[in-house]
């Protein structure tokens, strides 16, 4: 069990080095992730549903909408740090995030504070929808968001030499 941990960590690393900005990564993979969800609620029913619940303009749900998701990619990036540009792995965790959000917001947060559920029936399936394809879009984008982030970062320092030596992979000269 200790060789499994071991190599994760070897792997991923605990903290970002040069170049490497993850909460950014992940608000930028946020929006991203909740401009594709956005239709999805308003298909579903589920922006008109929000908005009567929580008595907002209709126009508004969906800019809220796309604003957690920002805040929630971030913290995305905040709280997998590396191991979220897994390549294997990143759509899984992308896609529990958006599980593990849904049942905390909307379940959770939103219906204790207004009293009542803010959707039923058909809705309520585009929100849990619109929160699983979310995630998924946040844990399959953050990899390239964090790459294209990194190197516009890494080709505007002036000290180049921060940039970390590639590794090459074992039995390959080059």
């Amino acid at each position: 069990m200790k060789h499994g941990l071991m190599r994760f960590v070897r792997a991923h690393g605990q903290t970002p080095g040069p170049g490497q900005r993850p909460r950014t990564a992940g608000a930028f993979a946020g929006a991203v992730a909740g401009v594709l969800a956005a239709p999805l609620l308003e298909w579903s029913g589920a922006g008109a549903s929000l908005s009567s619940s929580l008595q907002l303009p209709g126009w508004l749900v969906p800019i809220l909408y796309l604003g957690v998701a920002t805040l929630a990619g971030a913290l995305y990036g905040g709280v997998f740090q590396r191991a979220a540009s897994d390549r294997n792995g990143g759509w899984l965790f992308g896609i529990s995030y958006g599980f593990l959000l849904w049942m905390l917001g909307p379940i959770a947060l939103l219906q204790a504070v207004v009293g009542h559920p803010l959707a039923t029936g058909t809705a309520a399936m585009g929100i849990l929808g619109a929160s699983l394809l979310s995630g998924l879009v946040l844990g399959l984008f953050f990899r390239p968001a964090h790459s294209l982030l990194r190197k516009v970062l890494l080709s505007r320092s002036p000290d180049r030499s921060r940039e970390p030596p590639r590794r090459q992979k074992p039995g390959h000269a080059g």
